[in-house]
């Protein structure tokens, strides 16, 4: 018999059904990181515990490779032209957004759910935080970006958020700025199913090195990530050249696609490969499901944002593999990479730096090796999935105890 609490003229359960009903919430734009350690943490999340609902915005797909036990949800919606940034929050805040934050709240409604979870930005998420606040859930943001206070009406909506999962040191600190109380904030750093990295032999290794043109002995150099500017693909293009004046053979692979309707930088990429004259050295592999035998087919691989990157997946990818990893020293690479051991920080947008150091990794194999041993042993310790799903999994235990809830309506 379930335990009831009557609050401001509504139910609330003290006892939570087994197993919880977590409604995810993807509005990202596109099938990338993001979406990835979703999908990973879902994997390894106790069924038994907490049932999985995923509401995507994207009409992609690819959400179909989720596990069977998760039901998925197309809902879509408008997005603005490009990503929002640069205009003042309450412009984002439209008849859109309220249309949207309804629409969750009758699914949430509909599927009963106990806690919403918001899998991307708070900007990204207004909808969310409503619907939230219209189902009478719990609201936990998975915070993925580094969040700046660029207007009051954001530090007001974080009130109704009751938990931040931030991804690294300076994601956290960009919480703190918003007025986020330490208290609210649970560290919780990207994972991998290190089962998923294991090294693959060497035939399957060669077909791929073959597919992309590069022969016994040939320098391999990939970039994995969403086709977007502030992830640097330019910034390794123009350093190819100087990286061909040591290494004439090297091949250099971008791997990832552009945001639906945003191919405008790929272009602009494109355009650049012709004007430098690297058409044979340059290859756009597009989205790739596969991204680990890339990587151990490659001598290097090159995480080049140009903006502070909040996380960057591709890095313990490239380091759960084996192959040097080389990222730019902003945001969070400087906390994961230790420099010059398991991997090499550059300046961001300096193609010469970045020439120097994919110059002195392609020519040296011992480093290679030892550097890839090293960054094994770091994300083994670090960076596994089991951890990243217990974290997460302990929070919800948290938030979803008769206490907090009680709190959450009276408070």
């Amino acid at each position: 018999m379930e335990s009831v609490h009557w609050a401001r003229g509504r139910p609330v359960n003290l006892i939570p059904k087994r197993p919880a009903t977590i409604l995810y919430l993807e509005t990202g734009v596109g099938f990338g990181g993001a979406v990835i350690s979703l999908r990973t943490c879902l994997e390894h999340l106790d069924a038994a515990c907490f049932r999985s609902v995923v509401v995507h915005s994207l009409d992609d797909p690819k959400f179909a490779s989720f596990p069977p036990a998760v039901k998925t949800i197309h809902l879509p919606r408008r997005h603005h032209g490009g990503n929002g940034r640069g205009r003042p929050i309450w412009q984002r805040l439209d008849a859109e957004i309220f249309r949207y934050a309804h629409h969750l709240a009758r699914i949430a409604r509909t599927e009963r759910a106990d806690l919403i979870y918001l899998n991307n930005d708070f900007i990204a998420n207004m909808a969310g935080v409503m619907a939230g606040r219209l189902a009478g859930c719990p609201v936990v943001l998975h915070e993925r970006n580094i969040p700046s206070p660029d207007s009051r009406l954001a530090v007001f909506l974080t009130r109704w958020i009751s938990r931040f999962l931030a991804i690294s040191g300076p994601v956290r600190e960009g919480l703190l700025d918003l007025g986020v109380v330490p208290e609210r904030i649970t560290m919780v750093p990207e994972g991998l199913d290190l089962a998923s990295y294991m090294p693959r032999d060497n035939a399957q290794v060669q077909v791929v090195r073959e597919r992309l043109g590069a022969g016994a002995g040939d320098p391999l150099v990939v970039m994995a990530g969403m086709i977007m500017d502030w992830k640097g693909q330019h910034v390794l293009i123009e350093a190819a050249p100087k990286v061909l004046a040591d290494h004439p053979r090297a091949r250099f692979i971008l791997i990832g696609e552009h945001p639906p309707g945003r191919d405008d930088y790929l272009r602009s990429l494109q355009q650049q490969v012709s004007a430098l004259g690297l058409n044979d050295a340059v290859h756009f592999a597009g989205y790739q499901e596969d991204v680990p035998l890339f990587m151990q087919a490659a001598d290097a691989v090159v995480h080049g944002s140009v903006s502070p990157e909040p996380f960057g997946r591709v890095v313990i990818e490239a380091m759960a593999m084996g192959t040097p990893i080389l990222a730019t020293n902003i945001g969070a690479p400087p906390e994961i990479i230790r420099d010059g051991e398991t991997g090499f920080l550059v300046a961001p947008g300096d193609p010469a730096a970045l020439a120097h150091a994919l110059n002195r990794v392609l020519g040296d194999a011992s480093l290679r090796e030892g550097m890839g041993r090293a960054a094994m042993a770091e994300v083994a310790q670090k960076y596994s999935v089991q951890r990243h799903a217990g974290l997460i999994q302990a929070v919800f235990d948290e938030l979803l105890t008769p206490d907090f809830s009680l709190n959450l309506y009276l408070g």
